[in-house]
């Protein structure tokens, strides 16, 4: 029987978080340095090893072409698609076709698909998680954009198989955000989560009553975030180079990712400060061998007026969500910051003129996914996953002589020439790198009533009140509010007990989660159009059936192809790949009639059966995934990981 925690992973572009939650409280678990952020970032080392995290962050700078990085935004994608062309446009590390149509990384003489580099930062928080713990960690719920799509999910629950993690569910951000804002609170509102990350942007309309989260609309945009401010910020240094020193480091893979590197820093640091000064050292060289550096001043209204129109963007997204739910930003009682590039005051600013309220953000909009996702395995974990209790965990600091022992032993025999000074630095001494914003401690759940070990269970003023049960319930407060409609406001409960920055959730009812699909799902018809069989935002799980027969005489075989999206061509929609039906009896064209069902369970992910109408027997059927893995695929990878191990 399986035992222990189920972790909640927020597996985003740009960092990754691992939350736990023992019934007493949720926590951020956090490395031997106190990080709990972990660069989603794999370098592969000229002498053979592998480094995930921090350490493969720093050698992004030296060693870009082989260092994988944001790779969340192509997961999933085929090769051949618009994404992918424009990512082989700007990232250093080369991109390559796979068997299946998909998308590898080709790095060192070997190709790794994107799943694959995905387990690699899996298996980087695992690895952190079962350290802070002190316990085997199998199982998880990961995190993904409500935008994603079905390819894009099967991917994700792929890189979970191949990291040794029973992915026990997909949870879409937006909803992991809700639960971690409203679990146990009482409160009976309408808010919208507005999450603009590294790399993606989401955003989804909730209904919250007591324990009951019901998603009525979403919309999103997988390719508009942090990491789209960074070129635009890179482009500028690139350009003001190039006038000074007649040589564009956009030419030069690796002097572009020192300014990429560059423009984040400074983003980061225009969200507290008003003006930037830096310097990037030994960016290229003249003709005659001297180093040329790149001396560059940016101030945030400059920042401002180059991202804007960027920013501007997320709000047609915005638009399509209301179009959908059928209400206005009016409607709505509260608006929720997800995702680090919400810290900046453009973003926070655009966001309360278009909703005409100021958002919240009490909760740290970088720990907040993970947080709400261990609030959910939590939930369906059964007595035996309960059983245990988070520690008092010591974590040893590392000294700087350790941590360059350690990097020299991970590290040998490095060939390439390493700058003189570091990537970047301010000019100024009167603008230091900020220090990192405070972080509560964690989340209190039911029974923890002081900073001290757990002594007893303190009731909500709310404990008794009715909820609705179960999915009857749910719908019919669905048809009671309906589309447009507020629900009564309730005062959310808050103990005495709760830790300052902490989430009071005052009883142990697991939530009830109602989420939509974000695309529709079609079927090939004719002449290349396609016929939608369960309709964007949709309950889910749902399941829908069609009616197939055979075309010609003595047909055993029938092949559909499959796709998401909202247009009747099948050309423009994403073509997810095609169902297989087999041992059909032999009979005359149009003879035998096959029941095909679709199911999107709870996670989004498509399932497929088929029966004979004719005698009720059912069929063997298989789904073909454009760049899926095979079981066969699955477990070399995850041997090919378990034999190199990676190194933080």
């Amino acid at each position: 029987m399986t035992t222990g925690p189920i972790l909640g992973i927020d597996l985003g572009t740009t960092n990754s978080v691992v939350a736990v939650a023992d019934g007493s409280e949720v926590r951020v678990l956090a490395d031997g340095d106190g990080r709990k952020l972990v660069p989603s970032v794999v370098a592969f080392h000229p002498s053979g090893g592998i480094l995930v995290g921090h350490g493969a962050r720093e050698r992004r700078l030296l060693d870009a072409k082989n260092t994988v990085y944001s790779t969340k935004r192509l997961i999933g994608r085929p090769f051949a698609s618009e994404e992918v062309r424009r990512a082989r446009e700007r990232f250093a590390f080369e991109l390559r076709e796979g068997p299946t149509g998909g998308t590898v990384a080709a790095v060192r003489a070997e190709t790794y698909t994107l799943p694959e580099i995905s387990a690699f930062v899996l298996r980087e928080v695992r690895s952190l998680a079962e350290k802070a713990l002190g316990a085997e960690c199998t199982r998880a719920i990961v995190t993904v954009p409500a935008n994603f799509n079905e390819l894009q999910r099967s991917a994700t629950k792929a890189a979970g198989r191949i990291a040794g993690l029973d992915v026990v569910r997909i949870l879409n951000e937006p909803t992991a955000a809700a639960l971690a804002h409203g679990y146990g609170r009482g409160a009976r509102e309408r808010i919208a989560i507005y999450d603009m990350g590294g790399g993606t942007f989401d955003m989804t309309i909730l209904d919250l009553a007591g324990d009951v989260f019901e998603v009525i609309a979403t919309a999103g945009d997988t390719f508009l975030g942090g990491d789209d401010i960074d070129v635009i910020v890179a482009d500028a240094m690139s350009k003001a180079f190039l006038a000074h020193h007649r040589y564009d480091p956009k030419s030069d893979a690796q002097a572009y990712e020192r300014l990429r590197a560059a423009a984040e820093w400074a983003k980061c640091q225009l969200s507290t400060e008003e003006e930037v000064q830096l310097r990037v050292e030994e960016l290229a060289y003249g003709t005659d061998g001297v180093a040329l550096d790149l001396a560059f001043g940016l101030t945030r209204a400059a920042l401002e007026r180059m991202i804007q129109p960027l920013i501007a963007r997320s709000f047609d997204v915005c638009e399509d969500a209301m179009r959908v739910a059928s209400i206005r930003p009016s409607s709505l009682d509260n608006v929720i910051l997800v995702g680090g590039s919400t810290r900046m005051p453009l973003v926070r600013q655009m966001v309360a003129e278009y909703f005409g309220r100021d958002p919240l953000a009490h909760i740290d909009p970088d720990l907040v996914v993970a947080q709400g996702a261990a609030i959910q395995a939590y939930a369906l974990a059964g007595p035996s996953e309960r059983s245990w209790k988070l520690g008092r965990v010591q974590l040893k600091r590392i000294t700087q002589v350790e941590l360059e022992s350690a990097r020299r032993a991970t590290s040998p025999g490095e060939p390439e020439r390493r700058p003189k000074g570091p990537a970047f630095m301010p000019i100024s001494e009167s603008l230091p790198l900020p220090p990192p914003p405070p972080v509560p401690h964690g989340v209190v759940m039911p029974d923890a009533v002081s900073d001290e070990e757990p002594t007893g269970v303190k009731r909500s003023p709310y404990a008794d009140a009715p909820a609705p049960a179960g999915l009857a319930g749910a719908q019919a407060l669905a048809r009671a509010t309906g589309p447009g409609r507020s629900l009564p406001s309730r005062p959310a409960s808050k103990p005495a007990s709760a830790r300052p920055g902490a989430i009071a959730m005052p009883h142990r009812a697991p939530p009830l989660l109602l989420d939509v699909t974000p695309h529709s799902l079609g079927i090939e018809t004719v002449a290349g159009y396609c016929e939608t069989v369960i309709r964007r935002n949709a309950a889910i799980p749902v399941e829908q059936t069609r009616i197939f027969t055979t075309s010609g005489d003595g047909q055993t075989i029938v092949r559909v192809q499959i796709c998401q999206g909202e247009s009747r061509r099948l050309d423009d929609n994403q073509r997810l790949g095609e169902i297989e039906l087999t041992g059909i009896r032999a009979a005359p064209r149009g003879a035998v009639k096959i029941s095909v069902t679709f199911v999107l369970d709870a996670d989004g992910t498509l399932g497929v059966r088929a029966r004979d109408t004719e005698t009720g027997r059912e069929q063997t059927i298989r789904v073909h995934l454009v760049g899926g893995l095979g079981e066969a695929d699955v477990q070399r990878m995850r041997a090919r990981q378990s034999a190199l191990p990676p190194r933080a």
